[in-house]
């Protein structure tokens, strides 16, 4: 683990900001242009891609990771190689009409696909 902190701590540059703990996720993604989820196993990250998109983030995932969420094309971009999604991160930083639909899409794709009202309910009936 300790291996893996210094490699972490290592991208730090004018560029990368490493910050460790954040208290309130929020804060880091209304600072963001893109949002990336480069998951190579099935846990964990899914909720945070969810959580951008629906801060209106350009968001760009593995197959792996947008094969649980089935988000479209439009409102997701997928890469499956690290060349693949540094390209789309590029592509986006440098395309402002391109990150701001992606983003627009993604938000509402998560309007339309994950309701509060719908998953409580669904878990009412789990608990009843």
């Amino acid at each position: 683990m300790h291996n893996l902190h210094i490699k972490v701590t290592n991208l730090k540059s004018d560029h990368v900001e490493v910050s460790g703990w954040i208290h309130d996720i929020r804060k880091a993604y209304s600072e963001s242009k893109i949002f990336i989820a480069p998951m190579r196993i099935g846990t964990g990250l899914q909720n945070k891609l969810l959580e951008a998109m629906a801060m209106e983030k350009a968001c760009i995932t593995t197959p792996l990771a947008n094969n649980a969420l089935k988000a479209p094309k439009n409102s997701i971009i997928v890469g499956e190689t690290s060349t693949e999604l540094a390209q789309h991160c590029i592509h986006l930083i440098e395309n402002e009409s391109i990150r701001n639909k992606c983003a627009k899409e993604g938000r509402k794709f998560v309007e339309k696909t994950y309701k509060w009202t719908e998953t409580s309910e669904q878990l009412n009936q789990l608990f009843l």
